[in-house]
């Protein structure tokens, strides 16, 4: 979906950087330039900002189902099995590939998976478990609780990024409508300046800045940090 976005955020500025100036080599280097930095350079930092994301919601998701599901049917298999009950595609598809597994090895294996600090807590409580029995959503309380503030502090970053991209789209409209301003209001004037080798050049240092920020945008909305507390 961000990919055809992006295809169509790029047709957007090459007919504009036509309009701009009249000129059609700029149009294509805006059509070359752009979908090379995407799918070279951007699509990484998108892709992995998002598997980050969807496993903080599936171990999210896992923990919480799997606890409720022993406290109440008091049976590993049944708890694991409501665990792995989301819709993520990577954990969709792995799981059948370890269902040959005994149930602790596929707990265990699903560590490297989700690869946060709060799931090698979830194991640690579920040895202790196993171990020495008693209650298990007393056991969990704290891991619970370092599970909800995860979750909760990763939706608040991606709200933060969401403002951020708004207000990023809205700056550079406001550039942009700037520029289209000049060009249909004053099109008699414009017509000179489009002649002018300094105006293209102008023009594309301007689609080059637009580009870089671009980039600087990715890299800051990607850069979501899962603050976890040290816990073992």
């Amino acid at each position: 979906m961000k990919s055809v976005i992006f295809v169509f955020i790029t047709f957007g500025l090459a007919a504009i950087a036509y309009f701009s100036s009249m000129n059609i080599y700029l149009p294509l280097f805006v059509l070359i330039l752009y979908p090379l930095y995407y799918f070279l350079i951007g699509r990484k930092y998108l892709s992995k900002k998002d598997q980050l994301v969807r496993r903080v919601h599936a171990c999210y998701h896992f923990i919480n189902a799997f606890i409720i599901s022993l406290s109440v049917k008091e049976s590993i298999e049944d708890a694991y099995q409501s665990g792995i009950r989301f819709e993520d595609k990577e954990l969709n598809e792995m799981t059948p590939q370890i269902e040959n597994m005994k149930v602790s090895d596929r707990i265990i294996y699903l560590r490297d998976f989700f690869n946060l600090a709060v799931y090698k807590m979830f194991i640690n409580v579920l040895d202790l478990y196993q171990d020495q029995g008693g209650n298990i959503l007393s056991m969990s309380e704290e891991l619970i609780s370092e599970s909800t503030r995860i979750e909760k502090s990763v939706t608040e970053s991606l709200s933060e990024s969401n403002r951020h991209l708004g207000q990023f789209v809205l700056l550079w409209l406001l550039s942009i409508s700037v520029l289209l301003f000049i060009r249909f209001s004053i099109s008699s004037f414009y017509e000179i300046m489009v002649k002018s080798k300094i105006f293209i050049l102008f023009l594309l240092v301007f689609f080059l800045i637009i580009l870089f920020s671009i980039h600087l945008f990715i890299v800051r909305y990607s850069s979501i940090a899962v603050k976890e507390d040290k816990l073992s």
